[in-house]
Order: C-alpha cells, then sequence, then structure tokens
C-alpha cells in the first residue's frame, strides 16, 4: 500500500503522514527524507530542480512546452530510483500522479480554511499574521506551480486524488481515521 499526501501550506501534512505511519506500522518519507534517500540514490544529481524543489521559472516552462521537452514523467523516474518497499507514505513531490497507475495507492490531499492555515503557521513559526498569510499564498502558488510543471495535473483538485479531507473540520486524528477506514473498505488492510 501507498500513500501519497499532496496538502495546502498550514494543513499539517507532516504531522498527518507521520500519524498514518505510526497507524500502518510503514515508513513515512517527508521533504528531508526524499531528500536524503535522493542524495544516496544518485537520484538528486540527475533530478536535483525535482527534489530540491526549486520555483518553477514561467519562461523556462513556455521554453520546455515549445521543444515538447517533457517533465511530465520525471515523478515517476524519480521515485523509481527511491523507494523500493512495497507499502509507504510520501508527502508532496506530484507524487499522486508519480504513483497513479498503482492498484493500492491511496491518493490523499489535505485541505483547511484558510483562517485556521495561517493562523497554524503564524503560531509555528513564530511571524505575523500578515508573513503567515503571505507564507500561506506563496507555498500554495508553488505547490500549484509545482505539480502543473512536472505532473501536468491541477494540484488540489479532487478528480487527481482519491480523498480529499478538510483537517480543519476532522482534525488531524479525524483525518487519519477517515483514511483508515478507506484503507479497509478497499482491502489494503492485509497488504501492509
Amino acid at each position: 500500500m501507498i500513500i501519497t499526501i499532496g496538502r495546502e501550506c498550514g494543513c499539517k501534512g507532516d504531522t498527518v503522514g507521520r500519524a498514518l505511519a505510526q497507524k500502518f506500522n510503514i515508513p513515512f518519507y517527508d521533504k528531508k527524507g526524499i531528500k536524503e534517500l535522493a542524495i544516496k540514490s544518485g537520484a538528486y544529481d540527475r533530478y536535483p530542480n525535482f527534489f530540491a524543489e526549486k520555483p518553477v521559472n514561467s519562461l523556462i516552462y513556455s521554453i520546455a512546452l515549445e521543444e515538447s521537452v517533457s517533465t511530465y514523467d520525471t515523478p515517476k523516474k524519480a521515485f523509481e530510483m527511491l523507494l523500493k518497499e512495497k507499502s509507504f507514505i510520501v508527502i508532496g513531490r506530484a507524487s499522486n500522479e508519480a504513483f497513479k497507475d498503482r492498484k493500492d495507492v491511496i491518493r490523499l490531499f489535505i485541505s483547511g480554511d484558510k483562517k485556521s492555515r495561517v493562523n497554524y503557521i503564524q503560531k509555528k513559526h513564530g511571524i505575523s499574521e500578515r508573513k503567515a498569510e503571505n507564507l500561506v499564498d506563496e507555498t500554495d502558488e508553488r505547490r500549484s506551480n509545482y505539480q502543473s510543471f512536472y505532473a501536468g495535473t491541477i494540484w488540489g483538485y479532487s478528480g487527481n486524488y482519491d480523498l480529499c479531507l478538510d483537517v480543519t473540520k476532522l482534525g488531524v486524528d479525524g483525518v487519519v481515521a477517515m483514511v483508515e477506514l478507506y484503507v479497509e473498505r478497499m482491502g489494503y488492510a492485509g497488504d501492509k
């Protein structure tokens, strides 16, 4: 079983990922873990912008499209170099598209109301409300551009995910419970 996590900024995606990893007793790969694996495997040298989550330059994107240079297969190829386990949880990096052809994948997107997300980021980083709002907006825009550039899909669009859950309504425990129910319903529980 593979669980991919896409999330809006301030939706506690890492907390949800760690809780799911503990619940199902499978590895969780966050930004730091993915980068470490990529460096060890040599994948980082091959796909440095992908793993560094460098902002996508719209001019470079336009040139790539004009020259028919496909970046859409990058997530799948990059992850194939890294993740060899049968079961794991991975956050971000257009992973929902990288693993979409797997029958045992759960592509999760976590959202929440903006005010709650801004408040969470403000407290987490000890910054002003205005700075937190800017950080949320900039991060969400960067993630959207990244998904578009590397997968050619719309970040956060429900059709690109199996489950879309609101963490501000459900809380972290509620999101975990909903994923657990989905795992049981789909018959993935024995796949751990």
